[in-house]
């Protein structure tokens, strides 16, 4: 009897994941179409503006909204891919230098359009070795970095991020605070759904953030925001360190 009843909890947990999954990848394939269907068509009707203009005059124009759009449906392919990996690829663990992750992930990001408008400043404690998936770490980073350039407060003239990095046996306590324009407290809990915008007018994926809590709950870690508007956001990822584990292996 008690075997019967284990059993069908089971199926049950089986079967509700089965509903979750189904319904995140209905919205994927209609978010996806959309996302990636506007700014093609987007491309085409510039496109079309240029050859319609007999003089040329608005060409720099038309190429910089075409550049722009661009961008847009790179930006996207490359949150897909990075959606891919985490879903399809087994965790590693291995050491990671955390520093040269932060290092990398700022400089991948340096061309990003703002980014020469946000001083990044950086704390780092390392108190022993820290084992994790790296790969899966470079996609928290890049996509908390990317949001605070893209979210910055462009009436200010002092944007920053912070981030600081606090390493031991245990875990890995990693923490970015901008001061951008914020999140509303209504849409805290929304932002790490999947294809969440707090308005239409959001000018990411709306991908970023639900990576970084899948990529964080796959490494057993946890993320959470602090945020007004106005004033700035904080997000706070904790990831267990498996040294114990490197070293039972060893």
């Amino acid at each position: 009897m008690y075997r019967t009843v284990e059993n069908g909890n089971v199926m049950e947990r089986q079967n509700e994941e089965l509903r979750r999954i189904n319904a995140e990848l209905d919205r994927f394939v209609y978010s996806a179409s959309h996302d990636l269907r506007a700014p093609l068509m987007s491309v085409k009707g510039l496109l079309n503006m240029i050859k319609l203009d007999p003089e040329k005059k608005n060409t720099d124009l038309y190429l910089a909204l075409i550049e722009k759009s661009v961008g847009r449906l790179d930006n996207f392919i490359t949150d897909i891919i990075q959606y891919s990996r985490n879903a399809r690829t087994d965790v590693e663990e291995k050491e990671v230098d955390v520093a040269t992750l932060l290092q990398d992930s700022l400089e991948a990001l340096r061309f990003m359009e703002g980014a020469e408008h946000v001083q990044s400043t950086h704390y780092i404690d390392i108190r022993a070795p820290f084992y994790s998936d790296p790969s899966r770490l470079l996609m928290v980073f890049n996509n908390i970095i990317s949001n605070a350039v893209r979210y910055r407060n462009s009436t200010r003239q002092d944007s920053f991020l912070d981030v600081n990095i606090h390493v031991d046996s245990a875990r890995a306590r990693i923490s970015f605070t901008d001061n951008g324009i914020g999140i509303p407290a209504e849409h805290q809990e929304a932002i790490f759904d999947m294809f969440f915008r707090v308005s239409s007018e959001g000018q990411g994926s709306g991908l970023g953030l639900y990576i970084v809590k899948d990529a964080v709950t796959r490494l057993h870690g946890t993320v959470n925001v602090q945020s007004a508007p106005g004033k700035g956001t904080t997000f706070t990822v904790e990831i267990p360190n498996q040294l114990g584990r490197a070293r039972l292996q060893a």
